[in-house]
């Protein structure tokens, strides 16, 4: 068996991702009021004390999967904004990269949002930004930032069914209608309508 001393090290940031990594896969599986921080040091090869060395407590772990999620979202966001069309004319695309987080991220997002870690500064910080960076593409004015506002949070609810109803609606199908009642919202106010294209 090898010493301690005779085991690699992992630079720090590997080690917290790898961390993550497994914090994310055990978050999958169950919901977070039964995850515990030795499941998540198992799941990772960790010893607990190390989880709680990284994160600090369950509301930093919490927040650093969600971070770790939207990160991902922003990239994803990121790379589907294109200023050269109309503010309208960019919601199918922003649309499809929320119910592509809503099929790979989802429950988990949703049961981390449940549990806290949408309130955790840095997940808010992140949304600030989100939202921020959308109305820069649409003029930067506080028409703009109002219209990001409304439709990044219409956007994330369409995307995150939590309906408890017996039916459920189709999520194409609540996401597509989103789309259309924003676009016709955008429109009416003119959102965009001064961005040089």
């Amino acid at each position: 068996m090898a010493s301690r001393a005779d085991r690699t090290r992992l630079d720090p940031e590997v080690r917290r991702e790898m961390i993550l990594a497994a914090a994310e896969d055990v978050f999958r599986q169950r919901p977070p009021s039964e995850v515990t921080f030795e499941a998540v040091a198992d799941a990772a090869g960790v010893s607990r004390a190390l989880v709680y060395n990284y994160f600090g407590d369950r509301n930093g772990l919490l927040a650093a999967v969600e971070m770790r999620s939207l990160q991902r979202l922003d990239a994803s966001l990121r790379a589907a904004l294109d200023p050269t069309l109309s503010p309208s004319d960019q919601l199918r695309p922003l649309a499809k990269v929320y119910r592509e987080l809503a099929r790979t991220d989802g429950s988990t997002w949703r049961e981390l949002a449940t549990f806290g870690g949408d309130r955790h500064p840095s997940v808010r910080a992140a949304r600030r930004s989100r939202i921020e960076n959308l109305a820069a593409c649409w003029g930067g004015d506080d028409a703009a930032r109002v219209a990001a506002r409304t439709v990044t949070a219409m956007l994330e609810a369409a995307a995150t069914d939590d309906d408890d109803t017996d039916e459920q609606v189709d999520p194409d199908h609540a996401m597509e209608l989103v789309c259309r009642i924003l676009a016709d919202g955008l429109q009416a106010a003119g959102v965009g309508s001064t961005v040089v294209r």
